[in-house]
């Protein structure tokens, strides 16, 4: 097994177990989800994140015939983290207090970190 896919392979399994760390809460309606619970937003926002997670578990068993999916993932993520970092900058919050800070550096990263390690075709 090519060392790259590997790391694609743990990495979509996190992007899954993350995603779905964040959906079910949100469907739940569990305390500490913000004002996106019980909205019509955050149950998108939930199914989305569960059609995420599904995906990345799916390129998960072979990254290489799922490259579209994680094309998808990496588009998503990259777009969620500037959507954070907008709200972040314009957000009359102060900087200590919006918990959007925590996400950040995740956000960005994943996608990052997608494109690294984007699945090889395996060897023949």
């Amino acid at each position: 097994m090519d060392r790259r896919n590997g790391v694609a392979r743990v990495l979509l399994v996190v992007y899954a177990a993350a995603s779905l760390a964040v959906a079910v809460p949100l469907l739940l309606g569990v305390p500490g989800t913000g004002e996106l619970t019980g909205t019509t937003s955050g149950r998108i926002l939930a199914a989305a994140l569960l059609a995420l997670a599904w995906g990345a578990a799916a390129a998960a068993r072979d990254p290489w015939q799922n490259r579209v999916v994680i094309q998808v993932l990496i588009a998503f993520t990259a777009l969620a983290a500037v959507a954070i970092a907008v709200r972040l900058l314009f957000h009359d919050e102060p900087y200590d207090v919006d918990p959007a800070w925590m996400l950040l550096p995740l956000a960005a990263a994943a996608p990052i970190l997608l494109a690294a390690f984007y699945p090889r075709p395996p060897r023949s």
